[in-house]
């Protein structure tokens, strides 16, 4: 499905008027959904920018826990994009975690998306479309990450959910309504970089470099354009975690190295940042 603007609503004259796209990006308070918030505007779309407490700036209020506020918002704006980028972390000892730690990160990173979709894809077919949702998911939604288990099996989810949602739209006919599935590396936003210290988080970082939030929010765009089911960031980290989920045994034989690696890079992460210089492959921190 290829996008063009919408032909929204006549004008005075009884001509129908070119309206600018609207798109709707959770979790924008800061991070990536807020550059994701940006790039949108910058690209000429109408944004509404939402987080759990909305910010001193254009941030609108959103919990996207609460399926009654989500699909509020979704019959309020008419999107023509939402990208569900709420998320929240979560890492420590899966079987020892507190339990309303892990209802959180279930709510917010797997039902969130499925509240803000079925939100979306409800108000897109009542306008008889086009539209686009984009989730961010994670390559963690491809294999398991020990430190990480609830929140990888969270983006396993998403995953799943998704790739479901579009084939039932497309059993039923529905083919204007794109649905995408978004899977970074390990990004340093502020999620990552608050629990620094931990090595619960050390698989975030086994791969050569951190993804950038630039870098993501980019081929969030470009799926606007030319929509695919899943896109992986960089896309050979993709391909590589891929192959290792096909085989689990070998993935999980190969985690002591892995989390090894993950260590050292995480290490040399933290001491660049702590000499407040910049981290290869993450912009320069603006000078206070």
């Amino acid at each position: 499905m290829a996008w063009s603007p919408s032909a929204r609503a006549p004008s005075c004259d009884g001509a129908l008027t070119v309206a600018r796209r609207v798109a709707v990006v959770t979790g924008a308070a800061g991070g990536l959904g807020a550059r994701i918030a940006d790039d949108l505007e910058r690209a000429g779309f109408d944004v509404v920018a939402t987080d759990v407490v909305a910010g001193s700036g254009p941030v609108r209020e959103l919990d996207v826990r609460d399926a009654v506020a989500c699909r509020r918002l979704a019959l309020e704006v008419s999107p023509d994009v939402w990208v569900n980028c709420a998320g929240v972390l979560g890492a420590g000892d899966a079987a020892t975690q507190d339990d309303a730690l892990i209802d959180r990160v279930v709510a917010v990173n797997l039902l969130g998306v499925m509240h803000g979709t079925r939100a979306a894809v409800e108000s897109m077919r009542a306008r008889g479309g086009p539209g686009h949702v984009i989730s961010i998911a994670s390559l963690a939604s491809w294999v398991p990450v020990p430190g990480e288990c609830v929140y990888a099996a969270t983006k396993a989810g998403v995953l799943s959910f998704s790739l479901g949602l579009h084939s039932e739209l497309r059993a039923q006919g529905v083919t204007d309504i794109a649905i995408s599935v978004v899977c970074p590396d390990g990004m340093l936003t502020p999620m990552i970089s608050s629990v620094i210290d931990d090595p619960a988080i050390a698989l975030t970082f086994t791969g050569p470099r951190l993804t950038t939030v630039e870098e993501v929010s980019a081929r969030v765009l470009r799926l606007i354009d030319r929509p695919r089911l899943i896109a992986s960031v960089p896309r050979w980290r993709g391909a590589q975690v891929r192959v290792l989920g096909a085989v689990p045994d070998l993935g999980m034989r190969a985690l002591p190295l892995f989390r090894r690696m993950g260590l050292a890079q995480q290490r040399a992460v933290r001491e660049r940042l702590a000499r407040s210089q910049p981290v290869p492959g993450q912009p320069k921190r603006p000078e206070t």
